[in-house]
């Protein structure tokens, strides 16, 4: 089926469309540009990476690294499913594609830290694959087959996805971090941690981290610290569906999907509050990293680094450095009060 994107707009047309006026009419929409000097602050300013073809753009932001290098979106834009070359007995192939595409971030970035997901994709999406006809069908794939979830039960794909990751350990990549997508309970990082380690990858040599997305994360967070983790990552998208019980797909709701809800926020306080306490670093990569006025509120908080799409990395940065000024500003008048 042909059809049409505007995505600034947000429309979906039906069949081919032109646009109204080529992009050389509109000089107002000039390509982003990021300033040649950046303020320096003390809370990275992180960017979400989600194709290798987009880390130019990300590497000028002069970001203090990757706060999210979404492993998934290489694996859609490979030609077929993974189950499907492994059927075909290209194991080796697969892998050298995951290698190629991860080193082509981790090496633009180095020595700045990459954190990378491990495999968070719906079924849905992988079932247009070729190869991907096996996939289920599930009422609600957003609470379905996906994340560490999927990964414990098809251990032969995770398998895969730790021999890139040894590769990449073994060629130098030290500044990469691995990150565990929509767990929900320690016993799911624990199982991880393991099989990587009976896989043969050294985690004593990266950083181990989990993305906190669902409620029950952010609630026993204690439980998962004292399991041993370096990071966490707060995934706003699915935590604010999760806690407000808001399909952020589906339109009739839509409208009450919101990530600065007071539940929301009082979520990542509470993980930034006991992540703070035993020396374990936080960040966010969710959208709502994505806007200054959110920034502002997880600097004040203590949020270690915050993670923002590549457009909007330069303003995140300015309203970090203004709210560090604040804060600073705030502490010396109440001394002088004193």
């Amino acid at each position: 089926m042909k059809i049409t994107v505007d995505g600034e707009k947000g429309l979906v047309f039906e069949g081919k469309k032109e646009a109204a006026m080529p992009a050389a009419a509109h000089p107002e929409k000039a390509p982003v540009s990021f300033a040649r000097t950046k303020p320096i602050t003390a809370t990275e300013v992180k960017v979400n990476v989600s194709i290798p073809e987009a880390t130019a753009r990300a590497v000028e932001t002069q970001a203090d690294g990757v706060g999210l290098l979404r492993i998934e979106h290489m694996i859609l834009g490979l030609p077929k499913h993974p189950k499907q070359y492994i059927k075909e007995g290209k194991a080796d192939e697969y892998v050298n594609e995951l290698v190629s595409r991860i080193q082509t971030v981790v090496d633009a970035f180095y020595p700045k830290p990459v954190w990378v997901r491990t495999l968070d994709a719906p079924t849905d999406e992988f079932r247009a694959m070729e190869g991907g006809e096996g996939e289920p069908i599930e009422p609600n794939p957003m609470l379905g087959y996906r994340g560490i979830r999927r990964d414990l039960i098809d251990t032969e794909h995770f398998e895969l996805e730790v021999r890139a990751f040894k590769e990449l350990i073994k060629r130098g990549y030290n500044n990469m971090g691995i990150m565990i997508p929509l767990v929900q309970h320690p016993s799911e990082l624990r199982r991880a941690k393991e099989f990587m380690l009976e896989k043969g990858l050294d985690i004593s040599k990266i950083d181990i981290g989990i993305m906190v997305e669902i409620p029950a994360a952010a609630l026993i967070i204690d439980q998962f610290i004292a399991e041993g983790l370096d990071f966490v990552s707060f995934g706003t998208n699915d935590l604010t569906q999760y806690t407000l019980a808001v399909d952020r797909n589906n339109e009739h709701v839509a409208h009450l999907y919101n990530e600065m809800h007071p539940a929301i926020m009082k979520l990542i306080e509470h993980v930034i509050i006991e992540c703070n306490k035993a020396g374990v670093k936080t960040s966010i990569c969710g959208q709502a990293g994505s806007y200054p006025k959110v920034a502002k509120r997880l600097v004040e908080l203590g949020i270690t680094s915050i993670s923002a799409n590549i457009d909007a990395v330069e303003a995140v940065r300015d309203m970090v450095a203004r709210t560090e000024l604040q804060l600073l500003l705030k502490a010396a008048r109440e001394r002088k009060c004193q």
